[in-house]
This record gives structure tokens, C-alpha cells and sequence, in this order.
């Protein structure tokens, strides 16, 4: 299982948290001191690459938290946001476009941390696959994609680095209206989308949430990929 370092105000607030963790076989490393030392300009903690997930307590300040994820981006850990509350789908963006992984209640069920902590989101160093920079475009029949992002990669590939709005999206998607259910699925599907591109070499944010609007391609994309089959077009259609 993972080495899990867990940032906090309140060590004692995470005490049953914690033994959750333990339960699943996690290693868990509990600091109040690190926040601070890791918001000090020019410091360089090079022993927390040696943990694989990096949690930020619901006891620290949202302001501090997006400072936090600024000096810790640099060691290209999954960051998780806990929360004593359900957040709401802009503030997930938000949270996704600063940095953060995922979000983690703050007394999940067994089951449920266990997922939120497994799968692509654990960092392994010992796995870690290295990939050749891209020096030309790449054929996007070359990338390992599903057929629904592949459909999704093509509409926003067509607007050209236009923003596409959710409403239009999830028509051209699924042919329906906008709704709280086609609006959840539609962010999953970009965060998986921009993972799997990310994992297979395609550099840049690649896709930008346009806050109010919704999404469109990152200019870099069009210099790392281009569509090589009408045939694909669009994906399971």
C-alpha cells in the first residue's frame, strides 16, 4: 500500500481518519509543522518523494491549501483535498485546475477511500514509466483512448481552440440537454481524458476550463497531435 503524508492544523482532529488509513494497509505520516515549512520560499523537501499520496486536512484554509498545492506541484504527487462537506461541481473544477487530484471526505466509508486512494491516482515510484518527449505530431490513432474520449478529444479538436460550451457538448455527447447527471459525467470524462493524454506523453494542460463557458483544447495539443482517420470520427458513432 502507499506511504501517506497528511497535512493538518489539528493532529488529534485526524486520529479516526487516520486509523482508516491503517486499516487499509496505508502508512501514514500526520504534520502540522511541514505546512509551514513548505510555504517558505526556496525550500527544497526533497524526502517527500518518498511518499506516493499527499492528503490536505479540512482543518487548513482554503487560501492556504492553494498555496500548499503551488509548492508541493513540483514533486508531481496526487494531491487530495479532505472535506467535511459535498462540494459542488464549479468547486471541483476549481480545485482540478489548481492541482488537486481528487477530494476525500473526511469520514468516508472503508470502501470508499479505498477507491479514491487506488488505481491511477497512486504514485509508485518503482513503476514509473518515462516517456519519450513527443518531437512531432502524433496520430491520434496512435493514442490509447476510449471511444467516448475520443468523440470528446474531436469536438473540441474541431472548434480550434474555440471554447465549446457544456450545454453543445453534451448534445454532440449523448444528444441531451444539459443536466446536473450529463454535467458530472461530461467533467469525469475530461479528467479522465486529460490524464490518459498526460500519461501518454502529451504535455501542457491540454484541456482549459473556461469558468462560466466550459472547455476548449489547449493550443499546444494541435502541435503535439492531429486527427489521421475520418474513420474515427466520432469515436462509437
Amino acid at each position: 500500500m502507499s506511504q501517506i503524508l497528511l497535512f493538518t492544523n489539528n493532529p488529534l482532529n485526524e486520529q479516526s481518519f487516520e486509523e482508516r488509513l491503517r486499516q487499509l494497509g496505508h502508512e501514514v505520516f500526520t504534520t502540522k509543522r511541514l505546512i509551514d515549512l513548505c510555504l517558505l520560499e526556496n525550500t527544497n523537501h526533497e524526502f517527500i518523494r518518498i511518499f506516493q499520496q499527499i492528503i490536505l486536512s479540512e482543518t487548513i484554509a482554503n487560501a492556504e491549501v492553494k498555496e500548499l498545492v503551488r509548492a508541493l506541484k513540483a514533486y508531481s504527487i496526487p494531491l487530495f483535498r479532505k472535506s467535511d462537506e459535498q462540494l459542488e461541481e464549479a468547486q471541483l473544477e476549481e480545485w482540478e485546475e489548481l492541482g488537486i487530484t481528487d477530494w476525500i471526505e473526511s469520514c468516508p466509508s472503508i470502501e470508499v477511500l479505498r477507491e479514491k486512494l487506488s488505481g491511477d491516482k497512486v504514485r509508485n515510484g518503482e513503476k514509473i514509466v518515462y516517456l519519450p518527449k513527443s518531437e512531432s505530431k502524433r496520430p491520434l490513432t496512435a493514442l490509447s483512448l476510449s471511444s467516448g474520449e475520443l468523440k470528446l478529444f474531436q469536438i473540441l479538436y474541431e472548434y480550434q481552440k474555440q471554447t465549446v460550451s457544456r450545454q453543445e457538448l453534451c448534445l454532440r455527447m449523448w444528444n441531451r440537454d444539459k443536466t446536473n447527471s450529463s454535467m458530472s459525467q461530461l467533467s469525469v470524462m475530461v479528467k479522465h481524458l486529460k490524464n490518459k493524454l498526460t500519461d501518454q506523453g502529451i504535455k501542457g494542460p491540454i484541456i482549459e476550463t473556461c469558468w462560466g463557458q466550459g472547455y476548449r483544447l489547449d493550443e499546444r495539443v494541435y502541435e503535439q497531435v492531429y486527427i489521421d482517420s475520418e474513420g474515427l470520427k466520432y469515436g462509437n458513432e
